[in-house]
């Protein structure tokens, strides 16, 4: 028993695929169970069993087949990927389950199979379904046939197609198995329940026995009502919406049942297409043209037969159409013309839609023919115009119908037109008969029914009628205006006869039953698609009450209602206003007059604004004076009345009529055309801004007042940037041509304005339009329209819901530029049809090329001769067809010229020569020359462009091209298909899928450049078609070609652009639909549920006149919210809780995941819309918008960052350049202000940002790669450089040489602004890296790394060639000449000193390099924004109470890892002077929680905080100064301290450039003065450690040099009180520097220090003169550095400085000593050196002066080395030492104790001197061996002063070899330093009763070197004697002048003061010599 339940301890996964059946019985329970219990469809859990899952249907044991089944179920009904699985299982299913012996199996596998229907796999379904029909089993089949036919019962027509399976009947009923007839059977009499007698002609080939059985079901089921019982998921989702709408309706109407019952469905869409053009005799074009009417006959004969066919195949009937037409307009035979009508009628039923591009050729030719008498031409006429018709537009015919009724004088031409519209208008909906076409079509017919003859008004009065049932008598009123009563009569009897083949809509019923619509809303089963505006709430105002609904609906009116009789009026005001007011409103005194104004506006605002009798009221108030009145208080009484009622949705276009002119003059009226201007502008609210400035702009135009001209053109012009362009803009253009024709010149200026407003909207169409303008005033609006070039126009603030009229709804679109196919229709255009006559037409056609070539060039003159042409171009375009596909190739390039010449000044009139024209165009493209397909590509882009892509896929043209197969067609077509489709709208996506059989076949073609742009139109077609499609075309390939085509479209599949955010409609089902928008997280959750619940108010708020869809979705939120969810996110990635953010193109789940985020972060909903959606022009807002929200809240932008970041990243991968450049400017802008405010990035936002941005620096434009340069430039200011250093090294990997050549100049920059130290992982690595690229096959790659690896040479020198690595002779060769180069002009390495001198400098960035060593792991507190102190207007504005969070709620549930910041101890430093114990700070309080707790997090945790040095905000460098010297103190972080000794004196002086361009306005000086001390009191401890010191390189310490250097010479100083203390500490800092430093690198930073101060002129006098000093004291000690020292790159130095400034330079100078100083070191080094000195010289590169200098110092130097006396140090060494005992080592404690205190110093020297005179064998050298030379040299000095002093009994002259400005008590500091360094390492050497006073002593010794305090007793004396030029002098001046003495070793060890000086004086005077 036990072996048998083993199994149940295995994952469920192997249980489900083990052995035993009994397992898997156990597996398939457990995974139905599993399943049912996961509540996320998306969860991914389900993703586990997609690849198990098939494997259930299969299972060959039956229990477990059964259970499989059953889990089967489960996972689709509950699974979200459970779509995938339909294949394999669906295959199963069919072979091994719908025929199993099991009925429990059978019901499962079509369980199954319905489920896969229901969740929207129908096509695959019914794939494997019809597949299954082919098995050999019967059993199979039959239940197969039983499965196809219950889903069709229970999912209806619209589900499932019945085409497939309709031509599977036949065969199914002739089976040789009697079941699988029966089922068959079965399937066509459902089939028949559906479709009805659509489907009796698939039937006709059955036998006759079959048919009559066929029959007699048919009438069983015939009438029977079918409704579909099982919905897909979609459809029941809109049924729940419906629901919703409807509410407590409960009636349904009858229509709209039988519309949901039985869908019509198209006859002809069962039967296949027939090509009848391949099917036409031979010659049937030579029989048209014959003189024998009988063979003309003949052939029209064979073409009736063959349009016969109902459906005909597409393809190039131009030919065939032009022939036709021929014979209609010229042939006389009438036998022949009625043929020829039927024919064309044929083609038009059998094309339907692909007929279109010619039916408006045939339109003017067929009406024309309607004057012949013979009534069979006038019947086959007739249907030939309604068959051409059907497909098009009121719009296409107007100019042909106007011909024919207007201008042609035949009777009969008239009235059959009139018939025609007839027909026509019983077919048209509202929306296709709307007011443009009745204001076009009525006025025709009104003049023909004023005609002569009796059947035109007949005729023309059924049109009309037609057209009134059509609209309704409302709609068509206004444009018939006043007619007699017996015509009106008339029409009114034909509206009622008049029958309607088309039904109306239910939106469009309002018009015709009002009450209909009123007593019960728009509610019905999922709708059919819309054919009228919809009323559709989203968000919370679906779930509304149907109340609400009802009164919205009940508040809306008809624009127009009938002006009533003064009776009726008098009777309507007599019941609502007094009589005594309607008295006052007369009278003759005005104050009476304003009293019944005022009383009547009081009971106007009182009264029920929907039931308002406004035409009543503007009436009464319109009796004289009315709105005429003089008194200006009185008019604006009145004027406040008429914007009352003009609030009422009962204030219509007749209430408006009554008053506009009204209102309008008072316009120009100084004190009440405010009062009117507003009053407009309500009247706009309510009735369209387009009716009132229409009205108000004629009116203000025909008045000869020039102010009310000039007002109302001012009032427009602000009411159109308030609505937006929502105005026709024809007559607004036609009257502000009057206005530019005033003699006024205030006039001409407002309509010039006026121009300008429009402008922005129209753009450099509106030039055009007004070229024909007098040239003085074209120039004059050229000028004002060239000042607004490149604006926007404003957002529109009015307008977003307007008060219905015969419009249901009108709406403010988010674009609010104008259609340009509106515009075009204002430009002037020139019919020029008439000269292209018969001659040149057939010239066109001559077979002499030069006779068809000077056609062309008269066709091309016609052409170019006018600025824009009308659309008629006669037969011209027919001829230019054959003539692109010309033999002669001159011929061919002349005719593309044109046409695309043709095109551009077509317009979107070229759409309708785009079927004559297009199918020769791309035949264009497989011409063998590369000129001829250039040209067609050319002219294919600029009709595309025109026309629209949409006409051009139409129709099938481009799949037509594509079946010819020539390659160089197909390159090209794919090509453009690619480019064209990627960003295109409403292709059709059927025509795009016939040519997904060559675009399969193209992507393995032999062509390589076919195969490639095959491959690149995949995706854009997948966009428009679908995977599914594309998926089914390429199961049809071979099985080897079907895989690598399988995994392309995955591929492609994955790249799909994300899909936009679906509009809210889950809202409406309550709190489940709420719960899918939280993500699982608690606190994220309440912060997006919260937002969305209180905005909702603002989104679901019900209105009467709310009919806009967009404005019930707009989100009234900020764009962006202040919070800290990025520290969540930034945990979660680093946890792999999501995705990291890493593609190399953008998938579907980042997208998702993105998303999610930015809903989880409360993103602005209406944002996010436009950021995902899939036209580039919403991106454009979407980043407009975000830049303008910057200024507005900058914190709520660096909160959610990470998420901008990653959604341009998503942008980088679009190909439209406008949204890459538009992001790259905002960046720019963001990266800018992150800069300036001291902002970090976290390493999460660069590596979700750096490399996609890398990325784009090899775009192909300019300036793209000039945008991310300057990001790049600014993300050094931000981010470390050493981790952009290795971003920008990964990125050298790319095979795009613009990136690698971009990126290497990036890395050279990076090298010359922070150091080789920059480079990571480590310089050689990245230079061996870099050399590589030296080999690079393009020339600027090549450059870019000789340039990169020279910027490493001017740092590194020769080293360089080692860092390199191995590389071949020719690239040494290539980078040894351009080093050589360089050198030449090698450019001077700027330091601290010319930043500084030079003015005006730039501002210090603040995270340059000192962020090289920045955290590397993302910190919460680096998170949260920076405080915006130094600039006022980043300063956070408070957020609203409805959209402010808890934010103490929202820690409580916060998930993760909590991470605090360090809380550093607060001391109070006011008494930290006083003499107190400094308190013991608790190293464990200051440790960083981090979750790394490897070596690592260590080293991150010490970058962090170096990083931190360099800071804007002092506080943060003060608080990491801190941390850094507790650092310093600990072994475990100082070891981790002094490999990064460079890092840690980059950021010191870093921050000491941002402390000396500080100012008092911009920091507290109090801050200042801390931070100095802090940072040199670091230096000062660094310099102390040998470790430390030795590590510093030589840039790095010129660097620190002159930074210190440059604090002394600028005397910014003297704004500290604590000046003295800093000054001190900067003297005491360079002499340790010059003590510890790497010898040679101090040497030679202070040569090239003293090359970089003479190289700039702008150098300070005072820092040169410091730097000579330093260098001599150098000199003083050089000999003793000897051992250490490399005078190889000492010599390398002095040469390179006298390279540059050679002696002969400097006669013309004033000052000669910095050369003099150079000389003196190499006479130093001779002197210790001697002629070794000679063996250090580089032949090679020394240059002439040094090898002089060098030997003539040999030739005439002092004594050899040898000869010289020991040191003093050295005997002193020599000398064996005395043992001390306890009591004297006690004593000599106490008294270097006091030599180390500030005050007793002077005393303790004394008592050692006498302690040396009282026991002179005694050895102080335990004493001194651990203290610093200079320590040593002050003792020393110390004792022979004192002895001086007693030798000379009192005397106070001071010693040769001391420092006048030095006494014992300045060197306290240095002391008491040391006597620290050594107590605490023999701390067991101090007396118990000292160890108080010691830590006293140690206190005051830190209190001074922290700056924080001083002695201020021991100062008196100094501070008395010291002035400014003092403090300069004392860095030099406090060595000892003993190792003077020391360094002099060529004269006498003792010698008197006189001779000492008098010998040094000769000295000199020989160096100078």
């Amino acid at each position: 028993m036990e072996e048998d339940t083993e199994f149940t301890k295995l994952p469920l996964e192997e249980r489900c695929v083990h052995k035993l059946w009994k397992a898997r019985v156990h597996g398939y329970e457990e995974a139905a169970k599993l399943f049912r219990q996961i509540p996320d469809e998306k969860a991914p859990e389900w993703n586990k069993y997609l690849g198990i899952v098939k494997k259930f249907a299969a299972d060959s044991n039956a229990a477990a087949q059964e259970k499989g089944l059953e889990a089967i179920l489960a996972y689709i009904e509950n699974a979200g990927p459970a779509g995938k699985t339909v294949g394999e299982v669906m295959s199963n299913i069919v072979t091994k389950c719908l025929s199993a012996p099991r009925t429990k199996t059978k019901e499962l596998s079509q369980q199954v199979t319905l489920m896969y229907v229901e969740i929207e796999k129908h096509e695959a379904v019914m794939e494997e379904l019809i597949k299954g029909f082919d098995q050999k089993n019967p059993k199979v089949v039959a239940a197969c046939i039983n499965t196809a036919t219950m889903a069709l019962n229970e999912f209806g027509m619209k589900v499932i197609n019945v085409k497939p399976l309709v031509k599977e009947v036949p065969k199914l009923l002739d089976h040789r198995d009697k079941i699988v007839r029966d089922e068959g059977k079965a399937l066509i009499v459902e089939i028949y329940r559906w479709v009805g007698v659509a489907v009796k002609p698939q039937l006709s080939n059955l036998k006759p026995v079959q048919l009559t059985e066929l029959e007699a079901e048919f009438e069983k089921v015939a009438g029977e009502k079918v409704v579909p019982t099982r919905y897909l998921r979609s459809q029941q989702q809109k049924q729940q919406v419906a629901a919703v709408e409807e509410g407590e309706g409960d009636e349904v109407d009858a229509e709209e049942e039988d519309e949901a019952a039985a869908p019509a469905i198209d006859p002809l869409e069962l039967i296949d297409p027939v090509d009848i053009l391949s099917k036409l005799p031979k010659d049937f074009y030579e029989k048209l043209e014959a003189k024998k009417w009988q063979e003309r006959k003949e052939a029209m004969d064979e073409l009736e037969k063959l349009v016969q066919n109902p459906k005909l195949e597409g393809g190039d009937y131009g030919e065939l159409v032009r022939a036709l037409k021929k014979i209609i307009q010229k042939d006389s035979n009438v036998m022949i013309v009625a043929l020829a009508g039927k024919c064309v009628a044929g083609l038009a039923n059998g094309l339907k839609k692909k007929f279109q591009p010619y039916a408006s050729a045939c339109v003017s030719c067929i009406l024309e023919k309607f004057k012949e008498k013979k009534q069979n031409v006038v019947t086959a006429m007739r249907e030939a115009i309604d068959a051409v018709t059907q497909n098009l537009t009121l719009e296409t015919m107007l100019e042909d119908i106007t011909e024919a009724i207007e201008k042609n004088k035949n009777p009969a031409v008239k009235s059959e037109t009139s018939s025609f519209l007839t027909r026509y208008f019983s077919r048209c909906t509202p929306q296709m008969l709307d007011k443009k076409m009745l204001k076009a079509y009525v006025p025709l017919l009104l003049k023909a029914l004023n005609d002569p003859d009796a059947t035109v008004r007949d005729s023309a009065a059924e049109a009309l009628g037609t057209a009134m049932k059509a609209v309704t008598e409302k709609s068509i009123m206004p444009f018939i205006g006043d007619l007699d009563n017996i015509k009106m009569q008339k029409i009114k009897e034909c509206c009622e006869k008049a029958v309607m083949t088309v039904k109306i809509p239910k939106s469009a019923r309002p018009a015709t039953a009002p009450a209909k619509v009123v007593a019960k809303p728009a509610s019905a089963p999922p709708p059919k698609k819309p054919t009228g505006p919809k009323k559709v709430l989203s968000g919370g105002a679906k779930a509304a009450k149907p109340a609400a609904k009802k009164q919205a609906a009940a508040s809306t009116v008809s624009n127009f209602e009938r002006e009533m009789a003064d009776e009726e009026v008098e009777a309507i005001v007599s019941e609502l206003l007094p009589p005594q007011l309607l008295n006052d409103l007369v009278d003759a005194n005005w104050k009476t007059r304003l009293a019944g104004a005022e009383q009547l506006l009081q009971l106007v605002s009182n009264m029920d604004k929907s039931d308002m009798q406004a035409q009543a009221l503007v009436k009464t108030l319109s009796r004289k004076p009315g709105l005429k009145d003089n008194n200006f208080q009185v008019m604006k009484a009145k004027l406040d009345v008429v914007k009352a009622i003009a609030e009422s949705p009962k204030f219509t276009r007749t209430s408006a009529n009554l008053c506009l002119q009204d209102v309008a003059e008072k316009l120009g009226d100084a004190k009440t055309g405010v009062a009117a201007a507003e009053v407009l502008t309500t009247i706009a609210d309510n009735l369209k801004l387009d009716f009132v400035a229409t009205e108000v702009l004629s009116f203000g135009l025909s008045q000869k007042s020039p102010k009310i001209q000039q007002e109302s053109m001012a009032w427009l012009s602000n009411a159109i940037k308030e609505y937006g362009f929502v105005i026709q803009p024809k007559p607004v253009l036609e009257n502000i041509r009057k206005a530019l024709a005033s003699t006024n010149v205030a006039v001409r200026t407002s309509a010039i304005s006026l121009l300008c407003t429009l402008y922005l909207y129209m753009g450099d169409t509106l030039r055009r339009i007004m070229e024909s303008e007098k040239p003085a005033i074209v120039q004059q609006i050229n000028a004002e329209f060239d000042k607004l070039e490149g604006q926007r126009p404003p957002t529109p603030i009015k307008g977003m819901t307007v008060s219905t009229g015969e419009d249901n709804s009108e709406s403010v679109e988010d674009d609010q530029n104008p259609d340009p196919d509106n515009l075009q229709e204002l430009l002037p255009r020139v019919d020029i049809s008439g000269q292209f006559t018969d001659a040149i037409i057939s010239q066109l056609s001559d077979t002499n090329w030069k006779m068809r070539d000077e056609a062309l060039q008269k066709v091309s003159t016609i052409v170019n001769a006018n600025a824009y042409v009308t659309a008629n171009l006669g037969e011209l375009p027919a001829a230019l067809a054959k003539r692109l596909t010309d033999s002669n190739k001159i011929i061919c390039q002349s005719t593309f010229t044109i046409c695309r010449q043709l095109g551009e000044k077509l317009g979107a009139q070229c759409k309708q020569h785009i079927r004559t024209l297009m199918p020769s165009m791309l035949q264009g493209l497989s011409d063998s020359k590369s000129q001829v397909r250039s040209l067609a590509m050319d002219c294919i882009k600029v009709w595309a462009e025109q026309s629209g892509l949409k006409e051009i896929y139409e129709g099938e043209m481009i799949a037509d091209a594509l079946k010819t197969g020539n390659p160089f067609l197909k390159a090209e077509l794919f090509q453009w298909m690619a480019e064209s489709l990627t960003n295109a709208k409403k292709i059709s996506k059927e025509d795009l899928i016939a040519t997904l059989p060559h675009l399969m076949a193209a992507v393995e073609d032999r062509n390589a450049d076919v195969r490639k742009n095959a491959q690149d139109a995949v995706l854009p077609i997948m966009i428009h078609v679908g995977f599914e499609p594309m998926a089914r075309q390429s199961q049809k390939l071979s099985a080897a070609s079907r895989t690598a085509v399988t995994t392309m479209l995955e591929k492609a599949r994955a790249s799909l652009p994300a899909k936009p955010a679906a509009p809210p409609k889950a809202a409406a089902k309550g709190a489940p639909a709420k719960g899918k928008l939280a993500p699982p997280a608690a606190a994220p959750a309440k912060i997006n549920t919260n937002t969305i619940t209180k905005s909702k108010p603002t989104i679901a708020k019900p209105s009467a006149t709310s009919r806009n869809k967009k404005e019930d979705d707009q989100d009234l939120s900020p764009l962006l919210q202040v919070n800290n969810l990025k520290t969540q996110r930034m945990a979660d990635e680093q946890k792999l809780r999501v995705l990291k953010w890493n593609f190399t193109t953008p998938r579907d789940e980042f997208v998702d995941l993105l998303k999610d985020q930015m809903t989880t972060a409360a993103v602005n909903k209406s944002l996010m819309d436009k950021m995902f959606h899939n036209d580039f022009k919403f991106h454009l807002k979407a980043i407009d918008a975000l830049n303008e929200f910057l200024n507005v809240n900058p914190q709520a932008t660096v909160s959610n960052l990470d998420l901008i970041l990653k959604w341009l990243t998503l942008r980088f991968f679009d190909t439209n350049p406008s949204v890459l450049l538009r992001g790259l400017e905002y960046l720019l802008t963001v990266f800018a202000m992150l800069a300036e405010d001291g902002y970090n990035m976290p390493e999460m936002e660069a590596s979700s940002f750096i490399p996609y941005l890398i990325l784009k620096s090899g775009d192909p434009k300019d300036t793209v790669r000039n945008g991310v340069k300057n990001i790049m430039h600014q993300i050094t200011l931000i981010y470390p450089c050493s981790r952009l250093f290795a971003y920008v090294m990964e990125g050298l990997k790319s095979k795009n040489s613009r990136q690698r050549t971009e990126c290497l100049e990036e890395l050279g920059l990076l090298i010359d602004n922070y150091g080789i130290s920059v480079s990571q992982p480590t310089p050689a690595a990245a230079l061996k890296e870099i050399a590589r690229q030296i080999s690079d096959r393009d020339n600027s790659v090549r450059t870019a790394a000789l340039n990169c690896v020279v910027q490493a040479w001017h740092q590194e020198g020769e080293k360089i060639y080692k860092m390199i690595g191995q590389i071949s002779d020719k690239e040494l060769s290539l980078l040894q000449e351009r080093i050589k180069r360089a050198g030449k002009t090698r450019p001077v390495i700027k330091t601290a000193v010319e930043v500084a001198a030079s003015r005006p400098t730039k501002a210090v960035r603040p995270n340059a390099v000192a962020q090289e060593v920045a955290e590397r792991y993302s910190e919460p507190e680096e998170v949260v924004e920076p405080t915006y102190r130094a600039n006022p207007s980043h300063r956070q504005r408070p957020i609203s109470a409805a959209f402010r969070l808890d934010y103490d709620l929202l820690e409580d549930l916060e998930n993760g890892p909590s991470v605090k910041a360090p809380q550093l101890l607060k001391m109070d430093l006011d008494d930290i002077g006083n003499d107190v114990r400094m308190p013991r700070l608790d190293p464990a309080k200051h440790m960083i929680t981090s979750p790394l707790t490897n070596r690592s997090g260590a080293t991150a945790t010490v970058e962090l905080h170096i990083g931190r040095l360099c800071n804007h905000n002092l506080d943060r460098s003060i608080e990491a100064c801190k941390e850094v010297e507790m650092m310093m103190r600990r072994e475990a972080s100082s070891k981790t301290l002094v490999a990064m000794t460079d890092q840690v004196l980059v950021a010191i002086t870093n921050q000491l450039q941002v402390l000396q361009k500080a100012t008092a306005e911009t920091h507290d000086l109090q801050l200042m003065s801390v931070n100095y001390t802090l940072l040199i009191a670091i230096l000062r401890s660094i310099f102390s450690s040998p470790q430390m010191a030795t590590r510093a390189s030589q840039a790095v310490i010129r660097d620190v040099m002159s930074s210190l250097l440059l604090m002394l010479v600028e005397q910014k100083l003297e704004r500290f009180n604590t000046e003295d203390q800093i000054v001190r500490l900067t003297n005491s800092l360079v002499v340790r520097i010059i003590e510890n430093a790497d010898h040679t690198r101090l040497v030679t930073a202070q040569v090239r220090m003293l090359h970089d101060c003479i190289s700039n002129p702008n150098t300070h006098p005072k820092f040169t003169e410091l730097v000579m000093k330093s260098l001599w004291k150098v000199m003083r000690v050089i000999e003793q550095w000897q051992e250490q020292l490399d005078l190889a790159a000492v010599l390398r130095e002095v040469n390179h400085f006298l390279v540059d400034f050679p002696s002969h330079t400097w006669r013309d100078r004033k000052d000669l000593t910095p050369l003099k100083t150079i000389k003196t070191l190499v006479h130093t080094m001779v002197q210790f050196k001697g002629a070794t000195l000679l063996t250090y010289l580089n032949k090679e590169d020394t240059c002439n002066e040094l090898s002089k200098i060098v030997n003539k110092y040999i030739s005439t130097s002092a004594p050899k080395l040898g000869d010289r006396p020991a040191a003093p140090r050295e005997q002193q060494q020599l000398a064996s030492p005395h043992r001390l005992s306890k009591t004297t080592h006690h004593q000599l404690s106490a008294i270097f104790k006091k030599i180390g205190s500030k005050d007793q110093t002077r005393e303790g020297l004394e008592q050692l001197y006498d302690f040396q005179k009282m026991n002179p064998d005694a050895d102080i050298a335990p004493f001194l061996e651990k203290a610093s030379q200079f320590f040593q040299e002050y003792i020393e000095k110390g004792l022979k002063t004192i002895e001086t002093d007693r030798s000379r009994q009192g005397s106070t002259a001071a010693s040769s070899i001391s420092s006048p400005q030095e006494t014992p008590s300045e060197s306290g500091v240095e002391l008491g330093l040391y006597l620290r360094q050594q107590n605490s390492e023999d701390g067991d050497m101090i007396p118990a009763s000292d160890k108080a006073n010691y830590y006293k002593e140690k206190l005051k010794a830190l209190q001074h070197k922290a700056g924080l305090g001083a002695n201020e007793e021991s100062m008196d004396n100094r501070v008395d004697d010291m002035n400014r030029n003092h403090a300069q002098k004392e860095l030099l001046d406090n060595l000892p002048r003993s190792v003077l003495g020391e360094s002099n070793l060529s004269s006498p060890p003792k010698q008197t003061d006189a001779a000492s000086l008098e010998l040094i004086k000769q000295r000199l005077e020989r160096l100078k010599r």
